[in-house]
């Protein structure tokens, strides 16, 4: 609640439907309880004119290589007052799903980077910062798209490259691809098309290849794959 620590007794207003947080803080000699004060408190903020307490790490003064920080501070501009498509990670620092999906995020961060005019792939520590978003566990993983921030999409697939960049392609207002899948499209009219036998060997190849990806995403992804709050 953002309350002043050893400041006691003490009480904020908590809105909950933007999840803001409004802490009485009034000090005198000493903080001063009384049944007018407090009332002129919530008299205030049925006015609007109590701003709400936010709790923000610094805005950074350079992004680094990956994935975008974003603190409280800069979370409106960032994901909500702009044209594009941004994937959020909501993260703590002492999870360790968290930490295993740190470098994948990073790495579908960098292949976005060439289409940082419609997509941002974001994340954000939501132990450090006050957030408008619902978040009983970590990480989660949000998509606000362009046009509907107001809805943003939970995601709650395989947490790959692959899938994330999937997610994002699909979901987004934008339909971006990421770098790869953008080159990987080769032309093939003209092309000679598979000999039937080796069709047979194909196919037995990409059965094989799903067996192995089911039991490797089974070995990757625990059954429990979110630290709650």
């Amino acid at each position: 609640m953002n309350l002043e620590v050893g400041t006691w007794p003490a009480f904020a207003i908590q809105d909950i439907a933007k999840n803001q947080k409004f802490p009485y803080t009034k000090q005198g000699a000493a903080k001063d309880i009384s049944k007018k004060a407090i009332g002129s408190f919530v008299d205030d903020f049925v006015a609007g004119k109590v701003e709400p307490s936010i709790k923000s790490e610094p805005i950074p003064e350079k992004q680094e290589a990956g994935a975008t920080v974003i603190v409280a501070k800069s979370y409106q501009d960032l994901v909500i007052d702009n044209e594009k498509d941004v994937l959020v990670e909501f993260y703590a620092p002492w999870c360790g799903h968290c930490k295993a999906l740190a470098p994948k995020y990073d790495e579908l961060a960098e292949k976005y980077a060439a289409f940082a005019d419609k997509v941002t792939i974001a994340k954000i520590d939501a132990t450090a910062n006050d957030v408008p978003d619902d978040i009983s566990g970590f990480p989660t993983i949000k998509l606000f798209k362009s046009g509907s921030k107001d809805e943003p999409i939970e995601y709650s697939g395989a947490r790959t490259v692959e899938a994330l960049a999937e997610f994002v392609r699909d979901n987004g207002s934008h339909k971006v691809a990421a770098a790869e899948e953008a080159n990987a499209e080769v032309e093939t009219d003209g092309m000679p098309q598979q000999a039937a036998a080796a069709s047979g060997i194909k196919d037995k190849i990409k059965e094989a290849a799903e067996v192995v990806k089911e039991a490797t995403l089974n070995e990757d992804e625990p059954t429990d794959s979110h630290d709650e709050l």
